[in-house]
């Protein structure tokens, strides 16, 4: 078999892991709406990059984890509106940047237009290893912090009362978000990457009830979404990152009619 479908693979599962194991706290804190904001940063941050000669993923580290510090001091109840609003109007403004950016853009646009859809072309033996660099890294932070971190995903505000520096970590942690989710845009596209943060954790909280299980489960959703979607990608020349999105929703959907099995036979 073609050694490129290998590395295809192994991209997939870092990438699906690594999202998967972010969901669990973008989705547990209940604030969704973070996600989609940082990999439309990242995407912004792309489309700019090439626009001044910047290296793409360059672009995109930068601006995602820029807006990742700045989402730090957004707190609930902190807002005259709630969080999410806030968190969406900035998500448009970070997408009305990057098609501004686009259509200042001359000449072609292929490149650029794939950082939307995302592309197994794009997958490359740096790229894995960037990836599963940073993949490590989180989770080495999440190991560190994980008592720190679970207390954060309960209540910020609770977090703050008891001592912790609640802000450095979830700034941290937000960083660390941002550049996983910039390092994996080409591979899945800046419209659909953010399923790959919310689907499988979202299955995992269906599925299961105590953290560590929804963190195993996370984690084995996420894989399995990405490495499916980039095997539909590969043999059938689908934009992978919808195929993702197809995949994930798929997981959901199984999950959450267990769930609603397992409460009807309760």
């Amino acid at each position: 078999m073609d050694p490129f479908f290998y590395l295809v693979i192994i991209a997939g599962a870092i990438a699906g892991a690594s999202t998967g194991l972010l969901g669990v706290y973008m989705v547990g804190m209940r604030m969704p709406l973070i996600g989609p904001c940082i990999s439309h940063a990242a995407m912004a941050g792309a489309v700019f990059g090439t626009l001044i000669g910047l290296n793409p993923t360059t672009g995109a580290v930068i601006a995602s984890v820029v807006t990742a510090a700045c989402l730090t001091p957004i707190k609930p109840g902190r807002l005259r509106l709630d969080t999410n609003v806030g968190l969406a109007i900035l998500f448009f403004l970070l997408l009305g940047l990057t098609f501004l950016g686009m259509g200042l853009m001359p000449g072609s646009r292929s490149e650029v237009l794939g950082l939307l859809w995302g592309s197994i072309l794009f997958v490359r033996t740096e790229t894995v290893f960037t990836i599963a660099g940073l993949s490590l890294l989180l989770l080495g932070f999440v190991a560190a912090f994980n008592k720190e971190l679970k207390a954060i995903l309960f209540s910020r505000s609770l977090a703050a009362m008891t001592g912790l520096h609640e802000s450095f970590l979830y700034c941290v942690f937000l960083g660390l978000s941002g550049a996983i989710l910039a390092v994996n845009l080409k591979l899945v596209g800046g419209l659909m990457i953010f399923s790959l943060i919310t689907n499988p954790a979202a299955a995992a909280y269906q599925v299961c009830t105590g953290y560590r299980a929804v963190v195993a489960f996370s984690v084995l959703f996420g894989v399995l979404s990405a490495v499916g979607g980039f095997v539909v990608s590969f043999y059938l020349n689908l934009p992978t990152g919808a195929c993702i999105v197809i995949v994930s929703t798929l997981i959901f959907a199984f999950a959450a009619a267990y769930r609603a099995f397992s409460n009807y036979r309760g």
